[in-house]
């Protein structure tokens, strides 16, 4: 399985849609093979998925996701986790030990879990 993370410095990328690097790695047998950075410095939306789908990414970790843009990767069949926070190690193992849903992996101000959203609540506008 393919697996990027949104990357800024050492540490995942606040927003997904700003995110300039991303981080591609394949994960076999519990384990992660083949790392290599891409550039992901594209602004336009459908670029940023078409270059995801190119690369081959079942799932993608990241920060904040703007609808938009989360609707597309979706519906192009790329998983998405967003809402997350740390260090790429620390974002990879707790990714393999299933324990992303730990709160300390979570942005401050935005419920846990798949299709987070600020303070827990239903979208509204652009977050």
């Amino acid at each position: 399985m393919k697996v990027a993370v949104t990357v800024w410095q050492d540490t995942v990328s606040t927003v997904c849609d700003f995110s300039s690097r991303l981080l591609v790695f394949d994960v076999t047998g519990g384990e992660v093979k083949n790392r290599s950075f891409v550039p992901f410095e594209t602004r336009a939306l459908p670029e940023r998925v078409s270059q995801l789908v190119a690369l081959g990414v079942e799932v993608l970790l990241c920060g904040a996701v703007s609808r938009p843009l989360e609707r597309m990767i979706r519906a192009s069949g790329v998983k998405v986790v967003p809402c997350l926070r740390g260090s790429i190690e620390e974002i990879i193992t707790a990714y393999l030990d299933g324990g992303l849903s730990d709160n300390r992996f979570t942005l401050p101000g935005f419920a846990s879990g798949e299709g987070c959203v600020p303070g827990g609540r239903r979208r509204r506008g652009r977050f």
